[in-house]
């Protein structure tokens, strides 16, 4: 069976194998029934899959979008029955939850056109005399140029194949299940308040016919006194019984939240680099959105994304590596004031910090040419050198004589 026969029925599917039950399971792993995992793991994954990921050329003026690259239009474009949307993010799912992502490549002669998503469960890796990688998928071998492995770049790295952040700090939350289930036992019974029955002297104090009366009372009390369905309603006692309440104090309940509390955080930032003020709406740590957003991107996205891309860019021959690069428009994540913006701009520009190319690069503009790369000053500063303070001295010396004249 030659190569291009493995893919013929491949190159207009977006998922491999194609047993729709396979390609992606409902549940992962155990952690992403956990809210604060599941918050992660949605936040890094919408994100990543709204940036841009364009193959750029070096050229004599900067750098251009490779449109005519065939890998620029399987990047933009790298599923044919997904939209890129979809297809992007169910990939950062998979790098996040099963800690690898393999890609069959789509190749039609030496054109690389797109890109197959693999479940990572169907893939056996192995090396070869420790050096080049081999992927077995359903009983049948290939190599790297056919399969593009991207494994999570975490510590459960072992060379070979990646492992899921959730995996290797699963003990952590396991934690925060166990918390946030013995939080719902600890309400789920009533615990805090209580309702207390005096039986009178009619009833029974033995011990067998006691477990038979509170059978009979206990599911009585729950229907028609306890719970929020009865509020207002009036409250009707037993025959020959008194019913009364009791608060019991504690500090469980703040202790929980505090602990709980920890314990996200912690997910947030130990397992996938989120600070966690970036999860919660009504944190005050930032002064802006951009400030919010630009530590997002510093301790969490750019860090993923530049591995990602790099691995991305392995499609590239030795060759074409020193000309072209793959970039993610991180700019899209930022959001700014524009007036504030411009204004800052525009101070750098005429303080000589920057050139026209570099100020209208930063606005996501093209370069005006070789002209855009001169840096201008303002015409009234001057060099601060001992021969221009006597010259500005004697000026003014001269200006003040002949006001007294």
């Amino acid at each position: 069976m030659g190569l291009f026969s493995r893919f013929r029925n491949l190159k207009q599917r977006s998922f491999v194998p194609e047993d729709s039950n396979s390609v992606m399971m409902p549940l992962f792993f155990n952690g992403e029934n956990n809210p604060t995992v599941a918050a992660c793991v949605n936040k890094i994954s919408k994100t990543l899959a709204q940036l841009p990921l364009q193959l750029y050329e070096y050229t004599r003026n900067g750098m251009k979008l490779a449109t005519d690259h065939s890998l620029y239009r399987a990047l933009i474009n790298p599923a044919t029955e997904e939209t890129p949307y979809l297809f992007y993010s169910m990939l950062y799912r998979l790098l996040l939850y099963k800690g690898n992502v393999f890609l069959f490549k789509n190749w039609v002669g030496d054109r690389l056109v797109g890109f197959s998503l693999v479940h990572p469960d169907r893939v056996k890796v192995e090396r070869i005399s420790n050096v080049q990688k081999i992927y077995t998928i359903d009983n049948v071998q290939y190599t790297d140029r056919e399969v593009l492995h991207i494994p999570y770049p975490g510590p459960g790295y072992n060379g070979t194949i990646g492992k899921s952040p959730i995996v290797v700090f699963h003990e952590l939350i396991d934690l925060d299940n166990r918390l946030l289930q013995y939080t719902g036992n600890y309400f789920d019974n009533s615990v805090g308040s209580r309702v207390l029955i005096s039986l009178g002297q009619s009833y029974p104090f033995r011990k067998n016919e006691m477990d038979k009366l509170y059978a009979e009372i206990a599911p009585v009390i729950k229907k028609f006194v306890q719970g929020p369905a009865n509020a207002g309603n009036p409250m009707v006692g037993l025959p020959d019984s008194t019913i009364s309440k009791i608060d019991q104090t504690s500090n469980v309940q703040a202790d929980l939240k505090s602990l709980i509390s920890f314990v996200e955080h912690s997910i947030a930032q130990t397992v996938f680099g989120i600070p966690y003020e970036v999860l919660d709406s009504a944190a005050s740590k930032y002064d802006s959105l951009e400030s919010k957003q630009n530590d997002f991107l510093e301790s969490c996205i750019k860090p993923l994304g530049d591995h990602i891309r790099q691995s991305f860019e392995t499609c590239l021959s030795a060759a074409e590596m020193t000309r072209f690069s793959i970039r993610y428009e991180y700019k899209n994540l930022l959001t700014t004031n524009t007036l504030q913006t411009v204004d800052a701009l525009s101070k750098e520009f005429q303080n000589g910090m920057l050139t026209m190319n570099e100020v209208r690069k930063k606005l996501g503009m093209d370069d005006i040419g070789p002209a855009g790369d001169v840096h201008f000053i303002a015409a009234n500063l001057m060099p601060l050198t001992e021969e221009n303070i006597k010259a500005y001295m004697a000026q003014n010396k001269v200006a003040l004589e002949k006001a007294n004249e």
